[in-house]
């Protein structure tokens, strides 16, 4: 008896991320789909939002019948990436206008 080959694939609701779920699957693999959701979408401002990108990654697991889950990671990117990003941002800014 050959053992389940298991896989999480991280989709971030584009074409790149469900073509990698939709080859794993083909290949025998038990695949499970997963959204993180790095942004507050009430922060957002632009066209395409984390909400949206969640519902196209929704869609995708449906399609390929695979388990979908979503694990949001807000707090940990503004305070770990984002905010990091903005402090380095005005430091490199200071020191060129400051010159």
């Amino acid at each position: 008896m050959q053992a389940v080959r298991h896989v999480v694939c991280a989709l971030s609701g584009g074409v790149d991320s469900a073509v990698a779920a939709l080859l794993l699957r083909r290949r025998g693999y038990q695949v499970t789909g997963v959204f993180m959701k790095n942004w507050d979408s009430l922060d957002e401002h632009g066209v395409c939002t984390a909400d949206k990108d969640c519902e196209d990654a929704y869609r995708v697991c449906q399609i390929l019948d695979i388990p979908f889950h979503q694990v949001s990671y807000v707090k940990e990117y503004w305070n770990d990436v984002f905010r990091g990003r903005c402090h380095c941002h005005r430091s490199l800014r200071k020191n060129f206008t400051g010159r």
